[in-house]
Protein backbone atom coordinates (compact mmCIF):
# COMPACT_ATOMS: atom_id res chain seq x y z
CA UNK A 1 0.00 0.00 0.00
CA UNK A 2 2.74 2.42 0.89
CA UNK A 3 4.67 1.63 -2.29
CA UNK A 4 1.63 2.30 -4.49
CA UNK A 5 0.92 5.58 -2.69
CA UNK A 6 -2.52 4.46 -1.48
CA UNK A 7 -4.00 7.05 0.86
CA UNK A 8 -4.00 5.44 4.27
CA UNK A 9 -6.97 6.59 6.29
CA UNK A 10 -9.00 5.23 9.20
CA UNK A 11 -11.06 2.98 6.90
CA UNK A 12 -7.92 1.50 5.34
CA UNK A 13 -6.63 0.58 8.78
CA UNK A 14 -9.94 -1.05 9.72
CA UNK A 15 -9.63 -3.24 6.61
CA UNK A 16 -6.02 -4.11 7.43
CA UNK A 17 -6.88 -4.97 11.05
CA UNK A 18 -9.81 -7.15 9.97
CA UNK A 19 -7.55 -8.96 7.50
CA UNK A 20 -4.90 -9.54 10.16
CA UNK A 21 -7.60 -10.82 12.51
CA UNK A 22 -9.01 -13.29 10.01
CA UNK A 23 -5.64 -14.74 9.01
CA UNK A 24 -4.36 -14.82 12.59
CA UNK A 25 -1.47 -12.44 12.01
CA UNK A 26 -1.42 -10.87 15.48
CA UNK A 27 2.06 -9.36 15.30
CA UNK A 28 1.31 -7.61 12.03
CA UNK A 29 -2.08 -6.42 13.30
CA UNK A 30 -0.52 -4.95 16.43
CA UNK A 31 2.18 -3.30 14.34
CA UNK A 32 -0.39 -1.63 12.08
CA UNK A 33 -2.45 -0.55 15.07
CA UNK A 34 0.57 1.23 16.55
CA UNK A 35 1.92 2.80 13.34
CA UNK A 36 -1.57 4.06 12.58
CA UNK A 37 -1.17 6.38 15.57
CA UNK A 38 2.53 7.07 15.54
CA UNK A 39 3.27 7.44 11.85
CA UNK A 40 -0.08 8.43 10.35
CA UNK A 41 -1.48 10.35 13.34
CA UNK A 42 -4.80 8.51 13.15
CA UNK A 43 -6.35 8.09 16.59
CA UNK A 44 -7.95 4.68 17.04
CA UNK A 45 -11.72 4.78 17.15
CA UNK A 46 -14.16 2.23 18.50
CA UNK A 47 -13.99 0.20 15.26
CA UNK A 48 -10.19 -0.08 15.33
CA UNK A 49 -10.28 -1.16 18.97
CA UNK A 50 -13.02 -3.67 18.20
CA UNK A 51 -10.85 -5.17 15.47
CA UNK A 52 -7.97 -5.60 17.91
CA UNK A 53 -10.22 -7.29 20.50
CA UNK A 54 -11.57 -9.60 17.78
CA UNK A 55 -8.04 -10.35 16.57
CA UNK A 56 -6.79 -11.22 20.06
CA UNK A 57 -9.92 -13.21 20.89
CA UNK A 58 -9.74 -15.29 17.70
CA UNK A 59 -6.13 -16.12 18.54
CA UNK A 60 -7.10 -17.28 22.02
CA UNK A 61 -5.26 -14.40 23.67
CA UNK A 62 -8.15 -13.79 26.04
CA UNK A 63 -6.21 -12.10 28.83
CA UNK A 64 -4.50 -9.81 26.33
CA UNK A 65 -7.89 -8.89 24.86
CA UNK A 66 -9.26 -8.22 28.36
CA UNK A 67 -6.27 -6.05 29.23
CA UNK A 68 -6.58 -4.20 25.92
CA UNK A 69 -10.23 -3.38 26.63
CA UNK A 70 -9.37 -2.23 30.14
CA UNK A 71 -6.60 0.05 28.84
CA UNK A 72 -8.53 1.68 25.98
CA UNK A 73 -8.98 5.45 25.99
CA UNK A 74 -12.43 4.81 24.56
CA UNK A 75 -15.15 3.71 26.96
CA UNK A 76 -15.83 0.05 26.11
CA UNK A 77 -19.40 -0.87 25.33
CA UNK A 78 -21.11 -4.22 25.74
CA UNK A 79 -20.12 -5.27 22.22
CA UNK A 80 -16.46 -5.48 23.26
CA UNK A 81 -17.27 -7.68 26.24
CA UNK A 82 -19.69 -9.88 24.27
CA UNK A 83 -17.07 -10.37 21.58
CA UNK A 84 -14.60 -11.50 24.22
CA UNK A 85 -17.24 -13.71 25.83
CA UNK A 86 -17.84 -15.38 22.45
CA UNK A 87 -14.07 -15.95 22.14
CA UNK A 88 -14.14 -17.60 25.57
CA UNK A 89 -16.73 -20.04 24.20
CA UNK A 90 -14.64 -20.81 21.11
CA UNK A 91 -11.56 -21.42 23.25
CA UNK A 92 -13.54 -23.21 25.97
CA UNK A 93 -12.41 -21.04 28.86
CA UNK A 94 -15.28 -21.09 31.34
CA UNK A 95 -13.41 -19.38 34.17
CA UNK A 96 -12.32 -16.48 32.02
CA UNK A 97 -15.86 -16.22 30.62
CA UNK A 98 -17.13 -15.65 34.16
CA UNK A 99 -14.66 -12.81 34.58
CA UNK A 100 -15.79 -11.22 31.31
CA UNK A 101 -19.44 -11.67 32.25
CA UNK A 102 -18.78 -9.70 35.45
CA UNK A 103 -17.84 -6.73 33.26
CA UNK A 104 -21.10 -7.08 31.35
CA UNK A 105 -23.09 -7.25 34.57
CA UNK A 106 -21.44 -4.02 35.76
CA UNK A 107 -22.76 -2.32 32.65
CA UNK A 108 -26.31 -3.42 33.55
CA UNK A 109 -27.14 -4.00 29.92
CA UNK A 110 -29.33 -6.69 28.44
CA UNK A 111 -28.45 -9.31 31.02
CA UNK A 112 -30.56 -12.07 29.51
CA UNK A 113 -28.44 -12.15 26.34
CA UNK A 114 -25.25 -12.03 28.36
CA UNK A 115 -26.43 -14.92 30.52
CA UNK A 116 -27.24 -16.98 27.44
CA UNK A 117 -23.69 -16.44 26.17
CA UNK A 118 -22.18 -17.45 29.52
CA UNK A 119 -24.50 -20.44 29.73
CA UNK A 120 -23.38 -21.54 26.25
CA UNK A 121 -19.74 -21.34 27.34
CA UNK A 122 -20.52 -23.66 30.26
CA UNK A 123 -22.50 -26.03 28.04
CA UNK A 124 -19.66 -26.18 25.49
CA UNK A 125 -17.49 -27.60 28.27
CA UNK A 126 -20.11 -30.12 29.33
CA UNK A 127 -20.83 -28.18 32.52
CA UNK A 128 -24.58 -28.65 32.24
CA UNK A 129 -25.33 -27.82 35.88
CA UNK A 130 -23.56 -24.49 35.52
CA UNK A 131 -25.32 -23.77 32.24
CA UNK A 132 -28.74 -24.56 33.70
CA UNK A 133 -28.06 -22.50 36.84
CA UNK A 134 -27.12 -19.43 34.79
CA UNK A 135 -30.21 -19.63 32.58
CA UNK A 136 -32.62 -20.02 35.49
Amino acid sequence: MQMTKVCLDEITFIAVLVACSHVGNIDEGNRYFHIMRRKYKIEPNIRHCGCVVDMLGRAGLLKEAFDFIASMKIEPNAIFWRSLLAACKVHRDVEFAKRVNEQLLRMRGDQSGNNVLLSNVNASQGQWDGAEKIRS
